[in-house]
């Protein structure tokens, strides 16, 4: 190609196998993988003065705030005590209002403002200590704050924190280096963090860059830091080759683009000019319109008039929608001329190329720039790699459409025509992996289809499998949850096609420029030209293939001012390569050691034999950072490894690992000691692999099951778990993943042991919302849990702190929960702590039937150990007490764990007692032997007897019934019969019964429906009251039983919060340490 000289796979000297990309991941091998910038500059604000150099707009202050956050434990309380300050300064009126709006915004922090020097001359000294008594956060002006500290208003010891903005002033002659100089001489001085963004503005002479940093840091008595991910750290990576092309000027010979461009741009300017009134600005009817025809217009002048009108007819069938669904009549008409302005567009077109064929006459002089590099990187012919034993064919088939309406597109043809044999390269000989970096959006959905369409006339790029990824569709203001998923799930796709190199390249917009899981490219194109640094470096830095062409398209307007913005972009590089790597710095002692390093730890090995699965000491670290990548995350979230290291009192080193959030090993990860720092980074990160197949995390081939392994799995409907040791997705059936349950301390080791003090609280309940006629379908009678007084306790021996009230959903309705202290400082004999501990298990074993043949009560053992127990109101005292004589009554009951024998008989018939039955659980005795089927009483019918007829044809009565289906003679003909309800065995009452688990309303009969189902006797259960047991517990109690899981679980998690709370208020200084006795959440 004349006059560009790339350096591919295929010419490299190293030979064309060397640094393929699919052989490499775009995994940090020898550091860990650069954190999210905001977190790594907000701990290196924690530990020193810093100077923060970032771009606008990329969050300095929001790192200020995020600071004053973490600091704000010195801030909160009196300021007559121990209490002090943040100030933020800055050089403006309108800054000082900025800053003081987001404190304000993202804390809830009191915060004053003053911008008037006037004013602050005005003020006497007991005003101003009255504004700093009254504000935590104050921010002001450089002067305002000159003027306080030389009256002394305010003195620096009680400053925790003070914040520069523009920072890069103080090498001037301006008040913030006064400011500086009042710092000499005092011995407890405030942490620093300036903030500036003209460092890496692009615009300053590189020669003075590093000597501006360097004044600086010694006027703020700070360091000056950046994020690491804004420079290439990897000293092991090699550095791409930079090119940039001056593509030349469009020559529109044809002079359709001309007038395309005069269509486009009147059409806007009309929408400009129309006056229409909205409320908010997503609600302006012209919206869409005018983001649909900026798009067309910036598609026709970077791609030129083929790629226009493309876009236009796929924001055709995109503005159908909107139309189709759009019910306010102005807006459907600004879309409607939209439209109109979009079918001329594609009309025009249409009288100079025929849409089928792409028509090279019609595209940008950037398109034939890029079709040129791309032809540099065909693959070589299957002929040289006969000796490859595997062979893939290309998947013909990996366009994932973005919008819906790429479904629809009749233009895309597919090609009936057999390609010759070499257009299908094994991973082997197709040798690029590449990513083209455009603006817009419908950029990349067009330039793609180009692409496409050029491989299919054009053999030589037939090769290329292309694919892009871009933000969302036009309107995006309007998109629903559902469809933003849909989306979410096709990026997905996208990604992980070209993570497996199904797809080689791809178009995307600065979605991918960081934070993203792909392989290491060789071909990176910024097809529009980076405008900052923090662009140019992230997008550089996909090129991180040992052989890779970073190449940036320009146009012969911005060639020149382009190039000199490049110059400074790598005076920055250069200057901020040496202020962020210097922890990453490694002695020549430690590379000379790097060899030798597997001796002085051991690798991790599996099997002993030869080629087995290993990680030793210089691959853990790459382990570490690929597990990660692999954590269950959508595109947009960049999980790290952080790891901290601190030098030992032997001069020594010591690392530890921390894993995000989202792994199931959530306990920091200590690694050796070792003798220098490297080797404990790497150290640490070796026990972690250890620790992580250990609990599956990785598998047997030591590699990370990720969302990939799970797809392959899916494609291949290796569905059988004999089959396949591919484990499920993360969190599902398959895969449960484990973390440690969170235990309240107040519940911790506070079981009741003889001889000591106990704390007995009630679980009250009172029924607040009786449940609705229309969702009572079987007409039950409702049972208020306030009516009787008989109800559970909880005995502990440590005091469980004050808890809001709330709710449970019983079948009468939503019931509040109380927890109260009843007594406490009181003993219990050995006999009686025994008799509770027995009765506590047998509610939860026999009653709620929740004992499993693999769990053991040891309560002493358990986490989380307290004992439930009945109380009644005992004596005269009329206050609730521990019902010992309803314990020892359950105890001596013969239907407390079985079935009784019946007793009756002829010459002793069975007397029914009404009384015995009104709050009764009853239990057949006649059926189901292993596990008996318990009924509360619903009502007792004395107009039905066992010689009543029955509800079924089949028998003539229910004594009938008996006699024939279980052998039974009754002795009593005259006994009333019983209406029952089965006992609940939904243990789960924390959400309403009519409601579903995404508290949907679930559907309803009709009220004759459900009329007609309650009153026949066939949808009834009807029992013969000689014929069942009376169990021991009532049935008022067994429905307060029933819900003990549910306010035990809501129990532990307010108590869990409760601590959180209370620590937040201690260590944070928010909120009362300690609640007052009368307090009660809501």
């Amino acid at each position: 190609m004349a006059g560009l000289q790339l350096v591919t796979p295929a010419s490299s000297p190293m030979g064309p196998f060397f640094g393929l990309p699919w052989q490499q991941e775009a995994i940090h091998d020898n550091i860990y993988t650069p954190r999210k910038y905001q977190v790594e500059l907000l701990e290196a604000a924690l530990e020193h003065n810093t100077i923060v150099c970032l771009n606008t707009g990329s969050g300095k202050t929001f790192i200020a705030v995020l600071l004053t956050k973490e600091l704000s434990h010195q801030i909160r309380g009196r300021y007559q005590e121990n209490a002090r300050r943040t100030i933020f300064l800055g050089n403006t009126a309108v800054c000082v209002a900025q800053q003081a709006a987001i404190v304000r915004t993202h804390s809830d922090l009191r915060v004053g403002e003053y911008t008037e020097l006037e004013e602050a001359l005005g003020r006497t000294e007991q005003q101003w200590r009255r504004e700093i008594m009254d504000n935590q956060v104050l921010v002001m002006t450089c002067h305002v704050f000159l003027h306080i500290l030389k009256n002394e208003s305010l003195q620096l010891s009680k400053i925790n924190l003070l914040v520069f903005d523009d920072c890069h002033l103080a090498v001037t002659d301006h008040p913030y280096c006064e400011i500086m100089k009042l710092f000499e001489g005092c011995s407890c001085t405030p942490r620093i963090l300036g903030l500036t963004a003209s460092i890496l503005n692009g615009k300053c002479d590189p020669s003075e860059l590093e000597q501006k940093i360097q004044n600086l840091e010694r006027i703020l008595k700070s360091n000056a830091e950046t994020a690491t991910d804004l420079v290439v750290l990897d000293r092991y990576a090699s550095q791409p080759r930079e090119v940039v092309l001056d593509c030349g000027p469009y020559l529109d010979k044809s002079g359709l683009c001309s007038r395309l461009q005069a269509e486009l741009e009147e059409a806007l300017h009309f929408l400009n000019d129309c006056n229409v009134s909205f409320a908010r600005e997503d609600r302006d009817p012209t919206f869409v319109s005018k983001q649909v025809l900026s798009d067309c217009w910036a598609v026709l002048q970077v791609l030129g008039s083929w790629c226009a009108d493309k876009a236009a007819g796929i924001m055709v069938r995109e503005l159908q929608k909107y139309i189709k669904h759009e019910q306010d009549e102005v807006n459907r008409k600004f879309l409607l001329f939209t439209d109109t302005v979009l079918r001329k567009v594609h009309a025009l077109c249409e009288e100079h190329f025929s849409p089928a064929s792409l028509d090279l006459r019609f595209v940008t002089p950037k398109v034939l720039r890029l079709l040129e590099i791309l032809h540099e990187y065909k693959p070589f012919e299957r002929q040289q790699f006969e000796s490859v034993e595997w062979y893939n064919n290309r998947n013909q088939d990996n366009y994932v459409s973005w919008s819906d309406s790429e479904d629809e597109d009749e233009d895309e043809e597919v090609e009936t025509k057999e390609r010759p044999e070499a257009n299908f390269p094994s991973p082997f000989t197709n040798i690029l992996c590449g990513i083209i970096f455009v603006e817009r959006r419908y950029t990349a959905v067009v330039l793609n289809r180009l692409i496409k369409e050029a491989g299919k006339q054009d053999p030589e790029l037939a090769y290329i499998s292309s694919n892009f990824i871009t933000g969302h569709s036009i309107g995006k203001s309007q998109l629903r949850n559902k469809q933003m998923e849909v989306e979410f799930r096709k990026q997905e796709e996208v990604l992980r096609k070209f993570r497996a190199h199904e797809t080689n390249l791809l178009i995307a917009t600065s979605i991918v420029e960081e934070g993203v899981d792909i392989p290491k490219c060789n071909l990176v194109v910024r097809f529009d030209l980076p405008t900052e640094y923090r662009s140019y470096v992230q997008s550089k830095g996909r090129a991180r293939a040992p052989v890779s062409n970073y190449i940036m398209l320009a146009d012969s307007a911005r060639t020149r001012s382009f190039e000199e913005d490049l110059t400074t972009y790598k005076a920055i590089e250069k200057i901020l390569r040496n202020k962020c790597s210097k922890s990453m710095e490694v002695s020549d002692f430690e590379v000379e050691q790097v060899l030798d390093d597997d001796d002085i730890v051991p690798p991790y090995v599996l099997r002993s034999e030869d080629g087995g699965p290993r990680v030793t000491v210089n691959t853990a670290i790459g382990h570490i950072n690929r597990y990660c990548a692999r954590l269950p995350s959508d595109p947009f979230t960049h999980l790290a490894p952080k790891c901290k290291t601190v030098e030992t009192e032997h001069g020594r080193f010591q690392s530890t690992l921390y894993l995000p959030i989202n792994s199931p090993l959530r306990i920091p990860v200590k690694g050796p000691v070792m003798n220098c720092h490297r080797l404990a980074e790497k150290a640490v990160a070796l026990l972690c692999c250890e620790k992580l197949h250990k609990i599956g995390e990785l598998d047997d081939h030591l590699m990370p099951v990720g969302k990939e392994t799970v797809k392959y799995e899916e494609e291949l409907d290796l569905h059988d778990e004999e089959e396949t040791s591919v484990p499920g997705r993360p969190g599902s059936t398959k895969r449960r993943q484990c973390y440690p349950k969170a235990i309240p301390e107040c519940l911790r080791d506070s079981y009741a042991l003889p001889e000591q003090t106990y704390y007995l609280y009630v679980i009250g309940m009172v029924l607040t919302t009786p449940l609705p006629d229309e969702l009572n379908f079987r007409r039950r009678k409702l049972y208020p849990p306030e009516d009787t007084t008989r109800c559970f306790g909880i005995l502990t021996a440590k005091a469980i702190p004050r808890i809001p009230h709330f709710p449970v959903y019983t079948r009468s309705g939503e019931v509040t929960i109380s927890i109260e202290l009843q007594k406490s400082g009181f003993t219990l004999a050995a006999a009686q702590v025994s008799l509770i501990t027995r009765l506590h298990q047998y509610v939860f074993s026999h009653i709620l039937r929740l004992e499993k043949p693999a769990l053991e009560f040891k309560p002493t053992l358990a986490d989380s150990a307290y004992c439930v127990l009945p109380l009644n109101v005992v004596g005269d005292l009329n206050a609730l007490e521990m019902d010992f004589k309803f314990m020892e009554d359950i105890e001596k009951s013969e239907a407390r764990t079985g079935i009784p024998a019946g007793q009756c008989a002829k010459h002793n018939p069975f007397a029914f007692k009404l009384e015995d039955y009104q709050d009764a659980v009853i239990i057949p005795r006649y059926r189901n032997f292993d596990q008996p089927h318990r009924f509360y009483v619903a009502d007792v019918y004395t107009d039905l007897t066992p010689l009543s007829k029955f509800p079924s044809l089949e028998y003539e009565t229910f004594a009938e019934y008996y006699k024939t289906k279980y052998n039974l003679d009754l002795s009593n003909l005259n006994q009333p019969l019983l209406d029952v309800d089965h006992t609940s065995s939904r243990l789960n009452l924390l959400t309403p019964r009519h409601l579903n688990q995404k508290g949907k309303a679930l559907p309803l009969s009709s009220a004759e429906k459900r009329k007609a189902k309650w009153e026949s006797l066939q949808n009834k259960q009807i029992l013969v009251p000689e014929l069942c047991a009376i169990h021991p517990i009532p049935a008022s109690l067994w429905r307060k039983a029933v819900c003990l899981p549910s306010i035990l679980y809501r129990l532990h998690c307010l108590l869990t919060a409760e601590e959180l709370r209370a620590q937040t208020a201690s260590e944070a200084g928010v909120g009362a340490r300690t609640l007052p006795p009368d307090f009660r959440c809501k």
